[in-house]
């Protein structure tokens, strides 16, 4: 099978239709500013990269053993393998018989509509069932996405089809996303029909050409955090400031259907928060500095001139021992060592490790963990 990817950059690519589906004017909005990844996205791709090279069976012993430096953008910590393990584990079970499986595989739909393309995470070919299943990792733990009916999933399901030209009467569409809670668990599979799918293309066309509406509407919403535009976005400054505004009254006058209301917002709101800081630094690196703001150094950590010469020192001069002042050598975590063995052998760790929760946390009610009981309800049962 031939790989064919785009020399051009597309400004509508698959990978970010969830923004620019829901907000066309976004395109509008990001001509001519600077591309700084955001956070989010560094850590997706990593994620990405790190569930890539598991399911080729790659070596991952720089990611796990050599980049062990959190500020390094190549770290890779026990949440990140954690989520990635889900999504190896489901897609692994998946292909288990299937004529064949392809991990990202490019496509170009150009002859559809010029710029359209993307890369489908994990694609499965089941000739017994004449089914494609186009599978779609998402490392995001702030909003859950629904699968049925999801016009990115069909941009892959679409790419998918006419890159393999698999012979088949269905496409399932299926989602893994670990971090984050939702009714219907972390993996979660929507079917269409072929024909449907290929009606779909007509859709897609008609929601690239509203990006080209010079006209085209900003929306606020959960997909600001992979924009460009979003620290400069006036859409989304007045969401956030607007409701930065807003008060409650104390306790037990406040309207708790207006707080859930606030905290559905709250990713939102984080999101541009940290863009309009990435932004702004990223500007002031190139010499752009925001009126009213400077560029300092940060607090400065002291570090070994040349560590050899300097243990030395420490042994002969000042008479430390050895085992005083070098770091014993760590175990590396469980997540991290299961990635180099088979799915046999990782069972024999189980009776080896544990889990412990740090504390609670606030989640939406579709999270499958059993609530905390507040301190209220245990107080009242003691009573009784």
């Amino acid at each position: 099978m031939t790989e064919t990817t785009p020399s051009v950059h597309s400004k509508i690519g698959a990978s970010s239709m969830h923004r620019w589906a829901a907000c066309p004017g976004s395109i509008r909005q990001s001509e001519g500013l600077p591309n700084h990844e955001s956070p989010y996205a560094l850590e997706g791709t990593r994620a990405h990269d790190i569930a890539a090279k598991i399911l080729l069976g790659q070596d991952l012993t720089k990611e796990l053993i050599d980049f062990t430096d959190p500020e390094d953008p190549r770290y890779v910590d026990d949440e990140m393998l954690e989520a990635v393990d889900v999504y190896v584990k489901a897609f692994n079970e998946a292909r288990e018989g299937a004529k064949f499986s392809l991990i990202e595989e490019p496509f170009d739909l150009s002859d559809i509509y010029p710029g359209l393309f993307g890369t489908s995470d994990g694609i499965i070919y089941r000739e017994d069932r004449l089914e494609l299943e186009v599978w779609d990792y998402k490392h995001g733990a702030g909003m859950a996405v629904e699968v049925e009916n999801n016009e990115q999933l069909m941009y892959y399901g679409l790419g998918a089809l006419l890159k393999t030209k698999a012979k088949c009467k269905t496409v399932k569409l299926v989602i893994c996303q670990p971090r984050c809670p939702h009714s219907s668990g972390p993996i979660r599979s929507w079917t269409i029909s072929t024909p449907d799918l290929i009606d779909f293309a007509a859709d897609l066309v008609e929601a690239a050409k509203r990006t080209e509406d010079p006209n085209a509407i900003l929306v606020a919403g959960d997909h600001c955090k992979f924009c460009r535009a979003a620290p400069m976005c006036p859409n989304l400054s007045y969401l956030a400031v607007s409701k930065a505004k807003e008060e409650f009254k104390p306790i037990p006058s406040y309207d708790p259907q207006k707080l859930a209301e606030y905290l559905e917002l709250v990713p939102a709101i984080k999101s541009w928060v940290k863009s309009v800081e990435a932004f702004a630094f990223a500007e002031s690196e190139r010499g752009r500095v925001p009126p009213g703001f400077k560029l300092v150094p940060k607090r400065a950590n002291r570090k070994w001139r040349d560590e050899k010469s300097a243990m030395e020192f420490i042994a002969f001069e000042l008479g430390l021992d050895a085992k005083d002042i070098l770091k014993p050598a760590t175990l590396l975590s469980p997540a991290k060592v299961e990635a180099f063995l088979n799915k046999d052998d990782k069972k024999l760790l189980e009776e080896y490790t544990l889990k412990e929760s740090s504390g609670n946390t606030l989640a939406s009610i579709n999270d499958k963990r059993e609530a905390v009981k507040s301190a209220v309800e245990v107080d009242f049962k003691v009573l009784e």
